[in-house]
């Protein structure tokens, strides 16, 4: 792992940095993460007053619920008015169902900061399904056992391993264990900062693009970290002659300098050929982002006509429903008030 890391001080740290101060005059340290699971499923971010200032689709449903949608800017409540009425418009809430659950997650720097607006995410979905007169409710997101317990085994909680990972996704220069060492406001900042530079893959092509980054980091970390090790030993070296030169008698000191102008050479080299392999390992990752993004400008055509198509699809059921609302909406009151109470 420590190797892993030492890697990422050259392929990643620049622009972590860059992400960071970047986003510094507008990602606060109590900005709360946010997820909306009704399949779509969406992420946010949101300041304390409760103004989103990121959104961001992680799935194929999402990408079409999203691909109109701008929620950045918007206070939470209309965001969230926003999603649920284009997710009723577009069929992925069924107006027919029995039930709806929307499942919900929050994280925050500051604990109290998130569980407030998680409430309020919760509170602000269960009003949308009781105003519209539909048998729907906002709760905790669960977590499957296999992730509960890969959280423990990273000593994080599973809100914050859900975000670790959706970094690693909307950024191909992030590890996942890179991810779980960084903070929540850090962890925002990329994903902001992923977001605005437009440089997301969509969700279709999520996986083959993760399988050629994966090849990617497979054959350059390895050479990376043979010439970490090397330069590592090459100082414990140089730093050995130093002292050798240091104490030695007046005899001696020729051959000493002259073992340690070869291992300086050596050391420069080694540097040279580390900085020469990382700008390779960065020109790779700019040709496989550019690749990707191309085929994304299409996909994403396809999604505005997969939305549209929705739309019209769904367009006569969601109007019957509009028209019957109000009377709905007195008729199933205290049957709703019911439902979103068996789990708050």
């Amino acid at each position: 792992m420590k190797k892993v890391k030492l890697v990422l001080s050259f392929a990643f740290i620049l622009f972590a940095a860059v992400a960071i101060v970047g986003c510094a005059s507008s990602v606060s340290a109590n900005d709360t993460y946010v997820t909306l699971d009704i399949n779509p499923s969406v992420e946010l971010i949101v300041t304390p007053k409760e103004k989103v200032i990121y959104a961001n689709p992680l799935n194929e449903d999402a990408e079409v619920l999203l691909v109109d949608l701008n929620l950045v800017g918007l206070d939470l409540d209309v965001a969230i008015q926003m999603i649920i009425d284009t997710a009723i418009e577009l069929g992925y809430i069924d107006v027919d169902s029995e039930e709806t659950i929307v499942s919900v997650t929050a994280i925050s720097k500051d604990s109290a900061i998130g569980e407030k607006i998680r409430e309020q995410v919760k509170a602000h979905i269960n009003n949308e399904f009781k105003d519209r007169a539909l048998m729907g409710r906002a709760e905790d997101k669960g977590f499957t056992p296999d992730f509960l317990v890969e959280a423990e085994a990273y000593g994080v909680t599973p809100g914050f391993l859900f975000m670790a990972k959706s970094v690693v996704v909307v950024n191909d220069e992030v590890l996942l264990e890179d991810a779980l060492q960084m903070t929540v406001p850090e962890l925002q900042a990329i994903l902001r900062e992923a977001k605005e530079a437009q440089k997301e893959v969509v969700s279709a092509l999520r996986e083959e693009f993760l399988a050629a980054r994966a090849l990617i980091f497979d054959e350059y970390i390895p050479q990376i970290q043979a010439l970490e090790t090397d330069l590592e030993a090459n100082a414990e070296v140089i730093a050995a002659l130093e002292v050798e030169l240091a104490e030695a008698e007046e005899a001696d000191k020729a051959a000493i300098q002259a073992e340690l102008d070869l291992a300086l050479e050596a050391k420069a080299t080694l540097e040279a050929d580390l900085e020469a392999l990382v700008t390779v390992f960065h020109e790779e990752f700019k040709a496989l982002r550019d690749e990707f993004h191309a085929q994304s400008v299409v996909l994403r055509a396809e999604i505005r006509e997969m939305n549209q198509h929705r739309k019209e699809v769904n367009q006569a059921k969601v109007q019957e429903f509009l028209n019957q609302m109000q009377e709905r909406r007195q008729e199933l009151k205290e049957a709703i008030d019911q439902f979103q109470k068996l789990r708050p």
